[in-house]
């Protein structure tokens, strides 16, 4: 099969008319010219097609006719896509292996080593079920595969590979190695924006964005904060804006600004009703926690509040609670009720090596809040274990509510 017969094929697939899939970049005469194989088209030409046709250029340009390996393929994604709500920790990883035993036969046989999309889309699926698996916890197959995909000019999938390194490299906090990926992968898209689609470039500026954060770089993570809303606001996208509302959310909280945190806090609240996603909703009663304890100041509102789980799986509550507990704690010991909040607090964890910063510093305000209980209770070996856990933590982190909290508790407890 040839690129033209791909693009008819393709173009029928998904009911379009000639004048739809040629638009305003080229006429629909050179569009059947190109599907009837007598002309070719150019790069840019592909570029626009595949952008019309919604797909990667990359599929374009595979002409070799394998219905094997696109069977394979057209069964793994889906399989790839429930991973996403999968939140069994057992579940996921029987699942994952699941996948890596319908693809391994083909690598063994050396069948995914060519340059086509589906091959190369296969064997990246694979390696990425492995570090799921925590197999093989290394960038490079991922660095491998980005090389691949520069081959076929697969420009998406490119930035989206570099979004995947870096996600790797800040799981174990090497943040300045996470910024030198996406920086290439915003290379790409200076160069090639009108084809790369907007989700990875969205994808592409929230890493950014998150990253510099980390490295407590505020102008540079505003800057690209701003980037990704001018193109959520112009294409009228959704996705990622709630992740984006609820960052500046928790910005505002740290920097004690209660009326732009009230008015994220609205804004995410709005989200989970339109998504309609339970989690989304016990996310937005967290924030009302925070909101109540961090601006409001409102400790006995805090303690009165029931969290909604909407029946979600046992190991989300697991992780949720680590934080609501954390809020509801720290709201009685505002209140003096220490027994109360060393209820709340009997269990918790320190934070998991892949926490955000924004994420982690909570959970190190629970570590200080059971120490100063601890040392209300006259248990002072054990505040101290905490407190200097809780300092540990936070040394690096930049100066918030939260960060005083923890280096007052330090002097109280210490000196």
């Amino acid at each position: 099969m040839n690129i033209g017969e791909k693009i008819k094929e393709l173009r029928k697939e998904r009911k379009m008319t000639l004048a739809q899939v040629a638009g305003e970049r080229i006429s629909k005469g050179m569009l059947s010219l190109i599907e009837n194989g007598k002309a070719q088209p150019s790069m840019e030409s592909l570029q626009h097609i595949a952008k019309q046709l919604q797909i990667d250029v990359s599929e374009l340009m595979q002409t070799k006719d394998n219905a094997e390996i696109r069977k394979l393929y057209l069964k793994i994604e889906p399989l790839v896509g429930q991973l996403k709500k999968e939140f069994d920790e057992l579940i996921f990883d029987q699942k994952c292996q699941q996948i890596i035993d319908l693809i391994k036969p083909y690598i063994e046989e050396g069948e995914l080593n060519g340059t086509v999309f589906e091959e190369i889309r296969l064997t990246e699926i694979y390696d990425l079920m492995h570090y799921y698996l925590k197999r093989n916890l290394s960038i490079d197959p991922f660095v491998e595969i980005v090389e691949r995909y520069k081959q076929i000019h697969a420009y998406s999938q490119i930035v989206k590979g570099y979004s995947r390194i870096a996600s790797v490299e800040f799981m174990v906090r090497h943040y300045e190695e996470a910024i030198e990926w996406l920086l290439k992968g915003e290379s790409y898209i200076s160069h090639y924006e009108a084809f790369v689609g907007e989700i990875e470039q969205l994808d592409l500026y929230y890493n950014l964005m998150a990253v510099y954060a980390a490295l407590n770089n505020d102008e540079k993570s505003e800057h690209y904060l701003q980037l990704a809303l001018e193109i959520a606001h112009e294409k009228k996208i959704l996705y990622r804006v709630h992740d984006f509302y609820r960052y500046l959310f928790f910005i505002n909280v740290m920097k004690e600004d209660g009326e732009k945190a009230l008015e994220y806090l609205k804004k995410i609240e709005a989200f989970s009703i339109i998504f309609e996603d339970p989690i989304e909703v016990v996310i937005v009663e967290l924030a009302q926690l925070i909101y109540l304890n961090n601006v409001v100041k409102d400790y006995n509102k805090v303690i009165q509040t029931t969290v909604n789980y909407l029946h979600l799986p046992t190991d989300v509550i697991k992780q949720m609670n680590q934080f609501i507990f954390g809020e509801f704690a720290y709201a009685h010991f505002q209140l003096k009720q220490f027994n109360e909040a060393m209820g709340y607090l009997k269990n918790i964890e320190g934070p998991k090596l892949h926490h955000h910063p924004l994420d982690a510093i909570r959970f190190y305000r629970s570590f200080a809040v059971r120490a100063l209980c601890y040392l209300e209770n006259g248990e002072i070996e054990d505040a101290k274990r905490d407190i200097l856990y809780a300092m540990d933590g936070v040394k690096d982190f930049k100066d918030s509510i939260d960060k005083r909290l923890i280096i007052n508790a330090y002097e109280t407890i210490m000196h």
